[in-house]
């Protein structure tokens, strides 16, 4: 799992974000080119055209796989893609529908992967490999009882099933798609499948990434009771447990895993565990015990600098990290980590530059991200899309991961339009991303296109229909664009069901309510969602509120303190100018 930003600001504009997560045996067939010059010359010109092939000509399975094969060398990926999808449904031959279904999933076009795993499934429906994509994809889809129909028959005999069986097939899928929609995938595994270590640890790791520690918790408990040697459950049992305040019983937790299984990685999750609870001072005496045992230990090193990162202690974890860059198995993560230490200084240009040298591993990603948002700090909005449209030419297979970004540096210079269409780009990649819709609806409500907007948050709605972030932005957005109270209404009432101490959807209810006339119903919620939250555009609205009830020096004072602290809010000064011009 790729490391968070740490105390780096993250894509996505907060006022969006209210809106708003090859086979050994494969043959090779590019071996076809070389004597098929003419014919690939007509077909590069209709590929690159999309017109139909001149005097009626029509594509049989050969051509098909030619031009698939051009545009994947011409770098068109997505019409690669078509044209393998094509061949797939043309052919009764299972090895088109495999390579169009790897090659759609590894460049990241889930629609084309999933009708061309559907097709492989048809031409081989015992073929584990063709019903894990499948499983995988309708996970993405959001159609969870056929996802778990087809990545159980996926999984080895039930009697050949380790618990690694199902602790990898759940880290995939959770980092490949909504955790949430993966754990009630694992739940359905759960109740077939009672009393089984791997799949009540992947529930317990799920359900946390969730935020449902109670579940966590739970599933954690139930594996460590099934598997009382299994130390990585016992080890999450206790971070959660800790997460929920109770200490002793997390550090009991701790010890015991430490009793099992003695030895630096033990003792190094017992120094994480000491400074997630806030243990500074003992957690720094243990290292340096650990230290005299374990003398230049690289795992040791590297926990010193990760550790004296979090605690503040930056210039000792930059010499720790720059003495680990000796070993080269390190080198990625370590500039990654000295990008890090540079950015939160301040350092921006240093820290570009750190980002810059990581080429690979799981931090290469983020990497980019992070250098492109150090631009946009230094004011060079421009060089940031570049440093996102030179990695996504550099590395198609991931070139989704730098859409999102590109849409927010795009729409925060005021080129909506370009950012809705690299936004479609990325909805061509994976149509049922409600997140893109989201995304979408937000930028274009952004710029007053409000139909537009509604009708994004609607595609999202469809595809996510439990989802209290998209019921919130549908509901908010009726409320904010239209007349259709009610019907706002109903969304955001289910927003709360899902999320009751949410401040954003406080407020939306709250406003919806003011719309509708309610105004003591109302002032119950904006007054809630101000106490937690006191953000401008809540800020906006109890003030509104109280001027709409005659205590317009309550509304000026809560305008008066918004302003201190978010003076160029837009909806806030829109506000105070319609009542004080």
């Amino acid at each position: 799992m790729c490391g968070s930003l740490g105390g780096l600001p993250r894509f996505f504009n907060p006022r969006i974000i209210r809106y708003m997560r090859k086979s050994a045996s494969q043959p090779d067939y590019r071996c076809l080119l070389p004597w098929l010059g003419a014919l690939a010359a007509l077909l590069l010109t209709a590929c690159s055209g999309g017109s139909a092939l001149p005097g009626g000509f029509a594509k049989r399975p050969l051509e098909h796989q030619l031009m698939a094969e051009i545009a994947l060398q011409r770098g068109e990926y997505i019409i690669s893609a078509q044209q393998y999808l094509s061949l797939a449904q043309q052919s009764d031959n299972p090895e088109f529908a495999r390579r169009s279904t790897e090659l759609a999933y590894d460049y990241g076009f889930d629609a084309h992967a999933l009708a061309s795993a559907e097709r492989w499934v048809e031409l081989e429906p015992d073929n584990p490999d063709a019903l894990g994509y499948l499983g995988r994809l309708y996970v993405r889809r959001n159609f969870l009882d056929k996802a778990w129909e087809y990545l159980d028959q996926a999984l080895p005999p039930l009697e050949q099933r380790t618990d690694a069986s199902y602790t990898l097939l759940s880290a995939e899928l959770s980092a490949a798609a909504h955790p949430d929609r993966t754990l009630k995938v694992f739940e359905r595994f759960n109740a077939t499948y009672p009393d089984t270590p791997g799949i009540t640890a992947s529930i317990a790791g799920l359900a946390a990434q969730s935020g449902d520690l109670a579940r966590a918790i739970e599933a954690a408990r139930e594996t460590v009771a099934l598997a009382p040697q299994w130390t990585e459950a016992r080890l999450w049992l206790a971070r959660f447990l800790l997460f929920e305040g109770d200490r002793t019983n997390a550090f009991d937790q701790m010890a015991f895993a430490l009793e099992v299984n003695p030895g630096l990685e033990m003792e190094i999750e017992f120094v994480n565990l000491l400074v997630a609870a806030g243990e500074i001072d003992e957690s720094r005496e243990r290292l340096e015990r650990l230290n005299s045992r374990y003398p230049d230990d690289p795992e040791l090193v590297r926990a010193r600098a990760i550790i004296m990162m979090r605690t503040g202690d930056l210039p000792d974890a930059r010499a720790n990290f720059f003495s680990l860059l000796a070993d080269a198995y390190f080198v990625n993560e370590c500039f990654w980590y000295l990008g890090q230490i540079a950015y939160n200084s301040g350092n921006y240009l240093q820290a570009i530059r750190y980002f810059d040298r990581v080429s690979a591993g799981e931090w290469l990603i983020p990497a980019r991200l992070a250098s492109s948002q150090a631009y946009v700090v230094l004011g060079d909005p421009d060089t940031a899309l570049s440093v996102q449209r030179e990695f996504a030419a550099s590395y198609p297979k991931n070139a989704f991961d730098t859409f999102s970004a590109q849409a927010e540096i795009l729409a925060d210079m005021g080129r909506v339009d370009e950012a809705l269409a690299v936004l479609g780009t990325a909805i061509e990649y994976k149509p049922w991303n409600e997140d893109l819709w989201m995304f979408r609806g937000g930028i274009l409500g952004q710029s007053g296109d409000f139909t537009e907007s509604v009708e994004a948050f609607r595609r999202a709605y469809v595809l996510a229909p439990e989802n209290p972030t998209v019921l919130n932005a549908l509901g908010y957005t009726l409320t904010t664009s239209t007349r259709r109270y009610e019907e706002a209404h109903g969304y955001i009432s289910l927003a709360l069901q899902k999320e009751p101490d949410n401040p954003a959807i406080m407020d939306s209810m709250g406003w919806v309510l003011f719309k509708q006339g309610k105004l003591e119903d109302a002032r119950e919620w904006l007054e809630r969602a101000y106490d937690l939250f006191p953000d401008p555009e809540v800020a906006a609205h109890l003030g509104e509120l109280h001027w709409e009830q005659g205590d317009e020096d309550a509304a000026i004072n809560i305008w008066t303190d918004a302003l201190q602290t978010s003076p160029d809010s837009i909806v806030l000064n829109d506000t105070i100018g319609r009542f004080l011009k």
